[in-house]
């Protein structure tokens, strides 16, 4: 066969396969045409780096129809690299993995791909920081539900649990905090007003929210004394005689008694009723018609049992009246009904003296207090000093509303919904960054209010936001100072149930459904105890400070009894529901990977997964995310496969499809293939011996999760770190990382490592950093 026929069939066998796979064909054919000139043109790259690429890799992915849609001869230059550092990474996993160049062309030889690896890395990473001082932008963002339901509770201490019905947020980069995708519904708009108006009517409550609650008194529960006929269902006097109810109140209250009654009249005077609460007389009231009237009675009820009774004591009988109708005078009470105030929340009362820190004393000082108010309010709420315009703006509801009527507490309602709705509050506001291109530093607000939403996930406290106003945040000293007092802060907790929950994927957990039969007691409750020890556990290494290595190499965790007992371990807790420290020395658990939560979450409701586990282990510990399963490759379940899952899964690889990812996710899933689908310990399944044995393309080998732990604290330690790290730094900055940004990542890294990987080294590197504290627009920003 000719070379040309040669290379045509090799490209048309190329192109047939699924786009996502081919990454790096390498075939005979010279370089092609583009490829030569690009060499000749120069691309900067190191001399045999760009010989390599032109004659192994261009001849496929370098011409005008690049295979797999790849064109890596369009990389010219270092920082075109870098632009997009995960196409080469996933190049070289492929070239090191042996899967590219395909089998039937000539292979690398083993220092090439040694040099090609260590180029690639240096390329991507060895950047000079001294001449890139680019620390990015961010887009700006609205608060997520979880930020926005922390800020109205720390602001008001009102905790608006409906904000959990609040439409889902997107999330990018495995966040939900990243400005490019958390937009404004119009769904979302109508719940902050819903919300506004709920939260407003809570702290501030006002007369015209205090809404009459009916409560009929049953006429059958009156009990009679003296003459009076209750059987047509209601109380009728023919002669004197006193009706009691017994009512029993949990809190003290103001009610009207409503009761609706007529006479019949006779004598010389009009039917008399007396009513009573207990020993006071409420009234002694003429029923001068013989339509039914309606007569209110307010009274204060206590708490307790208590007696109401209506008597009937001006009896009036002449049979031999010359008016038939005038000869006996009676009192027919055809109805009673208590109008109870809607009570307001038992914290209104509470919130209010916090929130309404001053009170008019006359109506005459209401509008100064008024305005006082709002200038507090707005600072707290913006996050800054609020300007006089913005001030006199949102006062101006209140005397709008008072101009209509509406009472004081009503009027400042209608403010606090406009400062709950306003864009000063719902996104958090950053000034943009200089249009010449230039560096330039947050503000001391902004600097606050992004390490506040960074470690709190909530607005600043009064305490930060005076350290901003008379202290310079942006001095180190004074912002690690700051980050201290935070992370040592009981609100530090929520970068467990934010950043570590959604780091380590175990959202997910709430739509897993274990096969009941398979795995009985395995439910959301047990689920629930999962997820909370992983926090927990991350709680600890913050409270504590510990090494970010421990994450994978403590020997503790937290258990309750019910969870103690699904992984085998005692002597167990006492309690199904209290979480206590517990050693696993001696046992077959330690860190993050022999979890129930990281176990089941990347887990098949029937099975293991292999694939699953050596994927999250992958992009989550190890920042090398391996590419989307093809679309067209059959599920492991509907092939027709046999044996141990093991077997089954190599049977999965010879597919060509498969093989070059699998080679990787399959082996580090392996190693914890002795945890079944809801983390309980086994040595067999599917008949036989479990196999939790691993070798990676590379070389390692490694046999169950203790010696996979090993090989991630050993070998692969500097990728924990620093996947660890980016992650961190995406939560923080709340947007995705450039590869300006490496540099950030590599000053952080390095000062883990000076300081034993200390817990807080990694937040102070991270808040210290030039991304976090500074705002530039690069030059293709601009454009």
């Amino acid at each position: 066969m000719s070379r040309t026929a040669r290379f045509q069939a090799k490209l048309t066998r190329i192109l047939l396969l699924p786009v996502g796979l081919v990454l790096l064909a390498v075939i005979f054919a010279a370089p092609t045409a583009r490829a030569q000139d690009a060499m000749g043109r120069g691309t900067g790259f190191e001399p045999r780096a760009a010989k390599l690429l032109a004659d192994s890799c261009y001849g496929c992915h370098g011409h005008e129809e690049p295979a797999g849609g790849l064109d890596l001869a369009h990389f010219r230059t270092i920082e075109s690299m870098r632009q997009t550092p995960e196409v080469w990474k996933k190049v070289m996993r492929r070239v090191i993995n042996g899967s590219m160049p395909p089998a039937d062309a000539d292979p690398l030889a083993d220092n090439d791909k040694e040099f090609l690896s260590k180029w690639v890395d240096s390329a991507l990473h060895d950047i000079k920081c001294t001449e890139v001082s680019y620390p990015g932008h961010v887009t700006i963002r609205r608060l997520n539900r979880l930020e926005y339901r922390n800020s109205v509770r720390d602001l008001l201490g009102f905790d608006y649990e409906p904000a959990a019905s609040f439409p889902g947020d997107d999330t990018g980069y495995g966040f939900d905090n990243i400005g490019d995708v958390l937009s404004l519904p119009p769904v979302l708009l109508e719940k902050y007003l819903d919300a506004a108006e709920a939260i407003s009517r809570e702290v501030i409550p006002s007369p015209e929210d205090i809404v009459p609650l009916d409560q009929p008194l049953e006429m059958a529960k009156w009990k009679a004394e003296g003459a009076i006929n209750t059987q047509a269902g209601i109380l009728s006097y023919y002669s004197q005689g006193t009706a009691t109810f017994d009512l029993s109140f949990a809190r003290a209250e103001e009610v009207t008694v409503r009761i609706r009654a007529r006479g019949d009249q006779a004598g010389d005077e009009p039917v008399k009723m007396l009513v009573f609460h207990n020993k006071k007389k409420l009234a002694e009231q003429k029923v001068p018609n013989d339509t039914v009237d309606t007569f209110d009675f307010v009274t204060r009820i206590p708490k307790g049992n208590s007696k109401l009774r209506i008597s009937f004591e001006n009896d009036f009988y002449d049979p031999k009246a010359a008016d038939p109708t005038a000869r006996d005078r009676n009192l027919i009470v055809e109805a009673v009904t208590l109008i109870r105030q809607k009570p307001a929340n038992e914290k209104s009362g509470e919130l209010r003296k916090k929130f309404m820190f001053v009170e008019p004393k006359t109506k005459a000082e209401e509008a100064a207090t008024a305005k006082r108010l709002v200038s507090v309010w707005s600072s707290r709420f913006f996050r800054r000093p609020a300007e006089a315009s913005e001030v006199d703006r949102l006062f101006s509801i209140y005397e709008a509303a008072r101009k209509d009527k509406e009472s004081y507490e009503k009027s400042l309602q209608y403010t606090l919904q406009a400062l709950l709705v306003s864009p000063k509050f719902l996104y958090k506001v950053e000034q943009p960054p200089p249009a010449d291109g230039k560096p330039s530093p947050l503000s001391k607000f902004e600097l606050a209010t992004n390490l506040s939403y960074f470690l709190w996930a909530t607005t600043p406290d009064a305490e930060l936001l005076k350290t901003a106003l008379n202290e310079n945040l942006q001095d180190t000293a004074v912002l690690r100072k700051t980050a201290e007092r935070l992370l040592r802060d009981e609100k530090a907790k929520q970068l467990s149930e934010s950043f570590a929950v959604q780091w380590l994927q175990l959202r997910g957990l709430a739509a897993f459904e274990p096969d009941p039969k398979q795995f009985p007691g395995a439910d959301q409750v047990l689920l629930t105890d999962m997820r909370r020890e992983t926090v927990m556990f991350f709680q600890e290494m913050i409270r504590e400070d510990r090494s970010v290595l421990d994450l994978l190499a403590a020997d503790f965790s937290f258990l309750n009894r019910r969870l103690a007992r699904h992984y085998g371990i005692k002597p167990e807790p006492k309690d199904d529901t209290k979480f206590e420290r517990i050693s696993l020395v001696g046992t077959n658990r330690g860190g993050l990977l022999t979890q129930g939560s990281v176990l089941a979450v990347t887990s098949n409701p029937t099975r293991t997964s292999p694939v699953k586990r050596g994927k999250w282990i992958m992009e989550n510990l190890l920042g090398d995310a391996p590419p989307p399963a093809l679309p067209d490759v059959m599920p492991l379940e509907q092939q027709k496969l046999s044996g141990s899952l093991r077997e089954q899964m190599e049977q999965h690889r010879r597919d060509p499809n498969c093989a070059s990812c699998h080679e990787v996710m399959d082996q580090l899933g392996f190693a914890l293939e002795n945890y079944d689908a809801v983390g309980r310990w086994r040595t067999k399944d599917w008949g036989g011996e479990i196999d939790a044995s691993g070798k990676l393309p590379s070389g390692e080998e490694f046999r169950g999760a203790d010696e996979l732990r090993n090989l991630l604290l050993n070998t692969k330690k500097k990728e924990f770190v620093r996947c660890l790290t980016e992650k961190m730094l995406i939560y923080a900055l709340g947007r995705g990382l450039r590869y300006e940004d490496q540099c950030a990542v590599n000053e952080i890294t390095a000062r883990l490592e000076k300081n034993d990987y200390r817990f807080s080294e990694l937040v102070y590197g991270i808040v210290e950093s030039k991304p976090f504290r500074q705002r530039q627009l690069s030059e293709r920003d601009q454009k």
